[in-house]
């Protein structure tokens, strides 16, 4: 009979969002055993159940664009095969667009690293955006790069079916137990102790999202993250996508829009990266209580992007707002995963 809380552990990750349950069910499917895994709230807690859940092959790295396409295969049929969990996959593909000369270079730059991982994306004209995404208004824009194995999912779903999946291979997790504290033994183990007592483990992962940064002062481990608030609105049902037969592909348009626009269900979601005014908090400490956090929607910071937005969606334009999200983010300095030793 297990026992109702493990001793000791090959592994300890804390933070049961998306990134700690995909390393608990990879590490799972490596062969490890002996996997622990704390969750001061319920899964998906923190960042993970607010994301709007888009994946692209755009990026200029190779390292994460191996990633993105790994994932999007898991996603897109594997890991619902596996666990019987849906993650909602939807393969509607995107565009990103290009107004100057110097973003058209960076999408070369991006297709490059493309076409070295063997991704189906090209460069195309303004035409063929407008062939398969009738509503957007393309006035100024010179060229977009197409990835139409791209799409989205529900990132919920998706933490849901990697907890399973670890679990059906022996990791344990153990929600409502808050870690507390995390020290490195003469022994050279850890020792992380919780609400419902300690663990002493081979390997301690830090997967803390929002509190990653107060988590690693336990172990005078430096972590340079700072959360970020980012909104995504959703409008009301757009008449114009009652009888189309497919989902209209994902539109990043950074330079008017500074985010993405695309279908959800129905109805239009148009999520925006403030650049002017982009807003900082829990700048000392993520608190404790904090689970399921959403602020209030600023509008008065987005609007001049949320106003470029309803004139290159015109169909979105005279629509009321259903749902506002508004939620914190946790990010590097240079925006990207920050993964490895400490």
């Amino acid at each position: 009979m297990v026992s109702e809380f493990p001793a000791s552990a090959r592994v300890v990750i804390v933070g049961g969002g998306i990134m700690g349950c995909g390393l608990a069910y990879h590490l799972a499917h490596e062969g490890w055993t002996d996997i622990v895994l704390l969750e001061k709230a319920e899964l998906t807690s923190g960042s993970t159940w607010h994301a709007a859940g888009q994946i692209t092959h755009s990026t200029s790295s190779i390292g994460l664009g191996a990633c993105v396409d790994y994932n999007i295969g898991l996603y897109a049929g594997k890991l619902e095969a596996e666990t019987g969990q849906s993650v909602s996959w939807h393969g509607c593909g995107s565009f990103r667009l290009a107004y100057t000369e110097d973003e058209m270079d960076w999408l070369r730059q991006t297709l490059s690293v493309g076409r070295a991982l063997r991704f189906n994306m090209e460069l195309v004209t303004p035409a063929r955006v407008r062939e398969l995404h009738p509503f957007y208004n393309l006035d100024g824009v010179i060229g977009a790069l197409h990835t139409p194995d791209d799409g989205h999912a529900d990132p919920s779903g998706i933490t849901q079916g990697l907890a399973t999946g670890a679990r059906q291979l022996g990791a344990r997790i153990i929600r409502h137990c808050r870690a507390t504290n995390i020290t490195c033994l003469p022994s050279g183990e850890w020792q992380v102790d919780t609400e419902k007592g300690s663990i002493t483990c081979e390997h301690v992962v830090n997967a803390g999202g929002t509190y990653a940064r107060q988590m690693g002062e336990w172990s005078s481990v430096l972590i340079p993250t700072t959360s970020m608030t980012h909104h995504y609105l959703v409008t009301d049902t757009v008449p114009e996508f009652l009888d189309l037969e497919r989902e209209l592909p994902v539109i990043r348009d950074d330079k008017q829009v500074s985010g993405y626009i695309r279908m959800e269900q129905k109805s239009g979601l148009i999520g925006i990266y403030e650049k002017a005014q982009p807003n900082a908090v829990w700048l000392n400490e993520c608190p404790w209580a904090a689970e399921n956090e959403l602020f209030a929607a600023d509008y008065d910071r987005i609007m001049p992007w949320l106003e470029n937005a309803m004139g290159r969606m015109p169909v979105l334009a005279e629509l009321g707002i259903k749902r506002e999200v508004h939620g914190a983010i946790s990010h590097p300095p240079d925006g990207n995963p920050l993964i490895g030793p400490a």
